[in-house]
């Protein structure tokens, strides 16, 4: 059995009066975070992800994983250090040098803490090759962490040095294959932002550092957003600088935003310098067409819980809540605890714990309100209150629903009525996640 009482998640408790003046919080999910102890900084821009913060991260990551996998990617770990020689023979340790992080070992050699693995990835194609066209396209991705030596780190885990993302590499023998995975890449982004209810918005880009020749960013509203888009209230298209719509003419609403995935096509931007070749059907060997998608996977929780969650409470998308459902039982000494005590709560758990992934609130020294209060704080999708209705002949309890946008009532249903709930909604789950 789970318990929130075992839980390490060091809440910081405010004062009911108290003024907090604290520069460094400088948005919600930051606040939110920092404060229901999912997350506890260690330095400037660094950050220690506690247990149920590794929870949501876990589900989401699998999550990026199920839908970039529908799409034919195939996973790879690559060294989080990365020659510098790469970079200087492509360019761009000139280009993005202030932001990297480097190391020297102590043969004096250079490498640089990769932000990105264009040049890793272009390296091990050339190194391996040249491919046959008869083994493309192929699609390598990876999830771990990045680093990024921001010159003014803020916002919690939305812009934090070190990073957990997604970043998955195309190699093409042509544009028009490039152009077929890049749309099926899309269509895995498109049905994981649908899953996390999320309102992504993909708006084309300009290519910038990393060079190529289309690139799209994946922007969600949201108030600390440091980015801006452009949306039409009327047809929902959405650009990154555009005051009328391009597509239906009515004048846009200039929103800020959030950036949490970016794709390019790239060319032979990195291929070409650093010979990853292919061979075709007929003549000599050719550059690899490359393409590229990357994912912030911590700034995606965290800009979830900024474009969902009250100033007060988390909300988080269903598939990604660090447990699904929260059990609270009757305050201990109660009427209620006397009819339906510890091993009652304990048996609407193995009910509940076969459809959802639940936990009991276990603290029964505080009142079922104080412990409604903190649930609903962290966010819990449903919150099972064993309240003055167990007393009742079959028993019954108040069902809460913490879902975004959602201002539902609870409602009071006997144990098989619940389970029917949480087990209906483990069937949707199924059937999401067959579809991505």
């Amino acid at each position: 059995m789970r318990y929130v009482s075992q839980i390490f998640q060091p809440v910081i408790t405010i004062p009911k009066n108290a003024k907090v003046k604290n520069t460094d919080i400088t948005c919600k999910s930051q606040k939110l975070l920092l404060e229901c102890g999912l997350v506890r900084p260690t330095s400037s821009g660094f950050f220690a992800l506690l247990p149920l913060a590794r929870r949501a991260l876990d589900k989401l990551e699998t999550l990026v994983k199920t839908c970039v996998e529908a799409a034919g990617a195939q996973r790879v770990t690559l060294p989080a250090l990365t020659a510098a020689q790469l970079w200087e023979t492509t360019g761009r340790l000139a280009d993005v040098g202030s932001e990297l992080l480097t190391v020297e070992d102590r043969h004096k050699k250079e490498y640089l803490l990769a932000p990105t693995h264009e040049e890793a990835i272009a390296d091990l194609l050339a190194d391996v090759g040249p491919l046959s066209y008869k083994q493309l396209p192929l699609v390598l991705y990876q999830i771990n962490n990045k680093y990024r030596d921001e010159h003014r780190p803020k916002h919690g885990l939305l812009r934090a040095r070190e990073f957990t993302m997604l970043d998955a590499y195309g190699a093409h023998r042509d544009t028009g294959c490039a152009e077929t995975v890049y749309e099926d890449m899309t269509t895995a982004y498109t049905r994981l932002f649908e899953r996390l209810q999320l309102p992504v918005y993909r708006v084309p880009a300009p290519t910038g550092d990393m060079g190529g020749t289309l690139s799209h960013e994946w922007q969600v509203p949201a108030s600390a957003g440091e980015d801006a888009i452009s949306v039409c209230p009327s047809c929902s298209h959405a650009a990154l600088d555009s005051t009328e719509c391009a597509r239906c003419g009515k004048e846009t609403e200039r929103v800020n935003s959030i950036e949490v995935g970016h794709t390019f096509i790239l060319g032979t931007r990195y291929s070409g310098p650093l010979k990853a070749n292919y061979i075709p059907p007929s003549g000599p060997p050719q550059p690899l067409i490359m393409s590229c998608y990357g994912i912030g996977i911590t700034r995606l929780l965290a800009a979830s819980l900024e474009a969902l969650s009250s100033e007060k409470s988390m909300r988080w998308p269903r598939a990604i809540a660090p447990y699904s459902a929260v059990i609270i039982g009757p305050k201990e000494g109660s009427k209620e605890w006397q009819h339906h005590g510890e091993d009652r709560v304990h048996e609407v758990y193995k009910r509940i714990a076969q459809a959802q992934d639940a936990v009991i609130d276990d603290r029964h020294q505080l009142t079922i309100g104080k412990r409604l209060m903190m649930a609903d704080r962290l966010g819990y999708p449903t919150i099972v209150v064993c309240g003055r209705a167990v007393l009742e002949i079959p028993p019954r309890y108040e069902v809460h629903r913490c879902l975004p946008g959602s201002s539902q009532e609870p409602a009071l249903v006997t144990l098989e009525g619940l389970i029917d709930m949480l087990e209906g909604e483990g069937r949707e789950k199924v059937l999401e996640v067959n579809k991505a």
